[in-house]
């Protein structure tokens, strides 16, 4: 394996300009440049559909809860600590669940005012309706745990916790839109 020298293979397509395409091919395309996109600022694109707003909402909703929810139930853990006796537990639990649905509806509030301040030709109809499917997914994950209610009890859970997250979304897109009307139609650069 001395000093051969390295045979170079054709590139197919590569020939003299008006030769013939090599065998069993076609001539090869003209090519093609694609143009260059510039924006000026005024086009801002086509706006989203409404219902994508729902989905994005949902997505903010759980995306603020989760951390709420964190720093609630560590604050919660902390008192069931210190409260050991058994007269303190009933207000425990009413702490537990008072606090958790506060977490929620800010989370809601804040998911809410997202969809209704940048949410185009969405507006409060799909931010309580984000609201309302977190709810449902919510309620959905705590049944699939097995939590012990009955019937009627995860039924009525499911009424609450829909009524809390749609309202809180509602009132959170009532905001967002007050303050997309406050700032005035979007500047160009």
């Amino acid at each position: 394996m001395g000093d051969v020298p390295k045979r170079r293979l054709p590139v197919v397509g590569s020939g003299a300009a008006g030769a013939a395409p090599p065998r069993g091919g076609a001539a090869a395309p003209e090519k093609r440049k694609l143009p260059v996109l510039q924006s000026s600022g005024d086009d801002e694109g086509e706006d989203r559909p409404p219902w994508h707003w729902i989905a994005l909402g949902t997505v903010a909703i759980f995306i603020a809860w989760l951390p709420l929810a964190g720093v609630v139930n560590t604050l919660l853990r902390r008192m069931i600590e210190r409260a050991g006796d058994a007269g303190a537990q009933g207000s425990v639990r009413l702490a537990m669940v008072g606090l958790n649905a506060l977490a929620f509806a800010l989370a809601g509030v804040a998911g809410g005012y997202l969809v209704g301040r940048f949410g185009g030709r969405a507006g409060r109809r799909e931010a309580a309706a984000s609201g309302a499917v977190v709810a449902a997914l919510a309620w959905a994950l705590a049944l699939a745990d097995g939590a012990p209610a009955g019937a009627l009890g995860w039924a009525l859970l499911l009424v609450v916790v829909v009524t809390i997250g749609s309202a809180a979304s509602y009132a959170g897109g009532s905001a967002g839109l007050r303050s997309r009307a406050a700032s005035g139609p979007p500047r160009s650069r």
